[in-house]
C-alpha cells in the first residue's frame, strides 16, 4: 500500500485523495535479457524484460489483480472509506482484460538482478564463478546484484551488501 496515486513514478500525484494497492510477483518465471547494443561504451544496452511472457506469470498477474480487488472492496477495514477503483478500472473483468491491464500498468520495482549469474562451472548459463570472476576474462570480477541467479523475495539491498562484503574478501584473499 502506498498513500499516493499517480500514473507512473516521477509523475505528479492524481488530484484526488487516493492510495495505491500494489502487487508484486516475487518469483517470476519469465526471463529477459540485456544485450550490448553498440560498440560505443556510452550507448545504453538493449534491455528486453519479457514481462508476462510465461503462462505462470500471466496467471499470477490475473490472480493478483482479483485478490487486490477483494481486499480493497471486500474488507471492513477499507469499506468505510468507500474506495473506488481508478486503475485498471472496474470495466476490466475478464482474464484477458485483466492481463492486458497488468501489461499496461505493470512496471519494474527497480530491483532487476541476474544479468551475470553466479554458478558452478557445470552451469552453461553462469557468467561468474563462486569467487566472482567472470569466466573467460582474466582479472575481471562482478560483485553486485547482477550475480544473483534469481531475485530475492524482498528488497535486494541487504543481499547486495553481503555480496559486496564476500566479494571484497575474495579480492583481498586473491581467490
Amino acid at each position: 500500500m502506498q498513500p499516493i496515486s499517480l500514473d507512473r513514478f516521477g509523475d505528479p500525484p492524481h488530484p484526488f485523495p487516493a492510495f495505491t494497492a500494489s502487487v508484486c510477483n516475487l518469483r517470476p518465471t519469465a526471463r529477459g535479457h540485456v544485450r550490448i547494443a553498440s560498440p560505443d561504451p556510452r550507448a545504453y544496452p538493449a534491455i528486453t524484460p519479457n514481462y508476462l511472457s510465461t503462462e505462470e506469470d500471466r496467471r499470477t498477474a490475473i490472480a493478483a489483480l482479483r485478490l487486490t480487488r477483494r481486499i480493497v472492496t471486500g474488507t471492513e477495514a477499507l469499506k468505510k472509506h468507500e474506495p473506488e477503483e481508478f486503475m485498471p478500472g472496474p470495466a476490466f473483468q475478464t482474464d484477458e482484460e485483466l492481463l492486458k491491464a497488468a501489461g499496461d500498468v505493470g512496471t519494474t520495482i527497480f530491483h532487476p538482478v541476474g544479468t551475470c549469474k553466479m554458478g558452478r562451472a557445470s552451469d552453461p548459463t553462469a557468467v561468474v564463478d563462486p569467487a566472482f570472476r567472470v569466466r573467460g576474462i582474466d582479472r575481471l570480477r562482478v560483485i553486485d546484484a547482477s550475480i544473483m541467479p534469481t531475485i530475492t523475495s524482498g528488497n535486494t539491498n541487504s543481499p547486495t551488501v553481503m555480496i559486496a562484503e564476500r566479494g571484497a574478501d575474495a579480492v583481498k584473499r586473491g581467490d
